[in-house]
């Protein structure tokens, strides 16, 4: 999911909510950076051993493992299990339609518009959800000025083994997803996504086609959302499992 799901999400579970949680409701995806895979905060036994690693080492992060949990627990519905059923919510919600129209407006293989498709019918819950409520884009810009950006840089750093400048470019990166878009509008979504797309898959992506990509996630997804984010709440899960 993005941004504003995830922080959603966080916000209605956690009546103590700080901004280490909010920015850890969101950092697994940093991933589509590059400057970690998407197994190393996404696989069970990996973000366990970054959660061990945190608490003996770093303990001033440790809301950060909270916001990851969330994470977690929303990202398994979306991707892999929802409603006692395989595949998750995003997977199961794609039509024939939007697969096809979304590898064309890519320019991708049928095989990663699959995968790509369910990034569309994530920014549909997203686009919802903020409109609905404005001010989790508040909450995440605030959030991201309260942390300690360097400090965090450095933890990442560290336990990735990555340059702490090339990781403090890349959160630069990834925040501007929050700070750098207003993501209430489609034309917004087809800036980022379009964006997204020539810096992680390489390829340049067809705007109107594009456009028309989220137009057709946002209806999917309009009489769903809402079901999805309440059913993860209710789970009131914690366990942290494989989501990818």
């Amino acid at each position: 999911m993005f941004f504003h799901t995830h922080v959603y999400y966080a916000k209605r579970i956690d009546k103590n909510l700080d901004a280490l949680k909010v920015i850890g409701s969101i950092i697994p995806d940093i991933a589509g950076t590059s400057i970690i895979t998407w197994d190393n905060l996404h696989k069970k036994k990996d973000i366990l051993n970054f959660f061990s690693y945190v608490e003996k080492s770093q303990p001033a992060f440790t809301s950060l493992l909270k916001g990851i949990n969330y994470h977690n627990n929303v990202d398994y519905l979306s991707h892999v299990k929802y409603k006692n059923s395989t595949p998750g919510y995003a997977y199961a919600s794609a039509t024939s339609q939007l697969i096809d129209l979304t590898e064309k407006a890519y320019n991708v293989s049928p095989q990663r518009a699959r995968i790509s498709t369910h990034n569309n019918i994530e920014c549909g819950v997203d686009f919802h959800l903020l409109n609905d409520h404005p001010d989790l884009a508040v909450l995440i810009r605030n959030s991201i000025k309260e942390i300690d950006m360097e400090g965090l840089a450095k933890l990442i750093a560290v336990y990735f083994e990555k340059s702490e400048k090339e990781t403090l470019e890349a959160l630069k990166i990834f925040f501007s997803i929050a700070t750098d878009y207003d993501l209430r509008s489609i034309d917004e979504w087809v800036k980022l996504f379009v964006g997204l797309n020539k810096m992680y898959l390489k390829t340049d992506s067809n705007k109107k086609l594009t456009r028309k990509v989220l137009e057709l996630s946002i209806e999917i997804t309009r009489d769903t959302y809402k079901e999805f984010i309440e059913t993860a709440i209710a789970t009131k899960d914690t366990e942290i499992k494989d989501c990818n």
